[in-house]
């Protein structure tokens, strides 16, 4: 069992799951609590399932090394997410984003993105959006099919879309002219 009591609180707001994740990050067990919040993910109660994903996704916020040992573990619970958890969904897209490092799992991480980029959740496009971005920024090969996704992204979007698309564009067009082609 979890250590982790995040159904301890009966009204979850963004000061809880800010203080759940300074809380494990300022934790000595790091890998250990690392460990603990990914068992939470493959819970079946679907409010720890989102309390953990709304906790990982502040944690990577500041530090994703501290999940980024789980990041292809983190990309397939992700995808095995049911279609009707979003706000799950929505957090573990920036998570598995934000975690991958290798190419695998970037890859992996752009598999699962790339089925987020159609969902009828505009929270979950946005997160979508965003990620696709962070794993463009990280894999140059990706580029070529994530930029024109950004554009489109960018002139058709939800405001909140489209903002992310702008970002996630400067963040690759500063990359491109700062680094030698790969």
């Amino acid at each position: 069992m979890p250590t982790l009591d995040l159904l301890r609180i009966q009204h979850w707001r963004l000061d809880e799951a800010r203080t759940a994740a300074r809380r494990l990050l300022a934790r000595r067990d790091r890998r250990h609590a690392a460990r603990e919040l990914v068992t939470c993910l493959l819970t079946q109660d679907r409010e720890l399932r989102v309390r953990a994903a709304d906790v990982a996704r502040r944690i990577t916020e500041r530090d994703a090394e501290c999940l980024a040992p789980h990041a292809a573990e983190l990309a397939s619970i992700l995808a095995e997410i049911p279609i009707p958890e979003n706000r799950t969904r929505w957090h573990l897209g920036l998570v598995a984003a934000r975690t991958a490092r290798t190419p695998n799992q970037i890859r992996l991480a752009a598999e699962v993105l790339w089925q987020l980029a159609e969902d009828k959740s505009n929270v979950v496009r946005c997160s979508a959006v965003e990620g696709l971005g962070l794993l463009g920024h990280r894999d140059r090969s990706l580029r070529s099919s994530i930029e024109p996704f950004l554009h489109q992204a960018f002139l058709t979007g939800t405001p909140a879309m489209r903002v992310r698309a702008r970002d996630a564009l400067h963040r690759l067009q500063s990359t491109g002219r700062n680094r030698p082609s790969a």
